[in-house]
């Protein structure tokens, strides 16, 4: 399998190909982007209570795929253009504020298509969907796993089903998730297929100079904290999920 990093990088080359350090994670910047502020209105599905409830199926120490409360095409959804433009809108909206430049060049990668395309690819070889809640959070939390270890690999095959069955079993869990809308799964998984593919494009740089490891951790960890309410640098990521 192609390192992701590798994979996901053409997406972003484009991006501020002259820039200096602590200008190269500014995607990761917890005072520009940090989770899910003004990128998803949707977000408070996952803001409230989705970390502790992953965090109970980790002290039960037991895969949630064996009894889901919802059945997996309940994470499922319609794709929209028009809400992924929003998504993509609100993205831009933030990164502007601090950087016009870096957000020029993030609109062409949007338009271009190129995002979606690479991180559709990717996720076909895990037998993932870029159009279900469940396979896109479980991507985004692998990839940032990885990127506050400065590591440029892959997830396993083993890892990925276990993470995917515990964040389906925890979406499935939370009440207020049964009555979101199609519009909504989708705000959701758009936010994460940005966040993931940030998150690869940093754990690959962080790799390869050990002077950002430490940046692209510290963003990497508070990001995902105010996206799902939980902390990576406390998880190990398993067959089982994240422990």
């Amino acid at each position: 399998m192609k390192n992701i990093t590798k994979f996901l990088i053409g997406t972003l080359a484009m991006l501020a190909p002259s820039a200096a350090a602590q200008d190269v994670v500014m995607a990761l910047d917890p005072t520009l982007m940090t989770g899910w502020s003004g990128v998803a209105a949707a977000g408070e599905y996952a803001k409230q209570d989705f970390g502790t409830r992953l965090s109970r199926s980790s002290a039960r120490r037991s895969s949630l795929a064996a009894t889901p409360a919802r059945p997996a095409a309940s994470l499922a959804f319609r794709p929209d253009a028009a809400v992924r433009q929003q998504v993509h809108q609100r993205v831009l909206a933030n990164i502007r504020k601090s950087n016009p430049q870096d957000a020029a060049y993030l609109k062409k990668v949007f338009e271009s298509g190129a995002m979606r395309q690479k991180v559709s690819s990717y996720m076909r070889r895990y037998g993932m969907s870029i159009d279900n809640v469940a396979d896109t959070t479980a991507l985004y939390l692998a990839t940032a796993w990885l990127a506050t270890r400065a590591d440029a690999g892959d997830p396993t095959p083993a890892q990925m089903r276990g993470l995917r069955a515990q964040v389906a079993g925890t979406w499935a869990s939370m009440p207020q998730f049964g009555n979101a809308t199609n519009a909504m799964k989708q705000e959701i998984a758009e936010a994460n297929v940005i966040f993931a593919t940030f998150a690869g494009e940093f754990a690959g740089r962080a790799a390869r100079d050990p002077k950002l490891a430490a940046v692209v951790r510290r963003n990497t960890i508070a990001n995902v904290r105010d996206s799902y309410q939980m902390d990576l640098s406390r998880l190990n990521l398993t067959s089982a999920g994240l422990r």
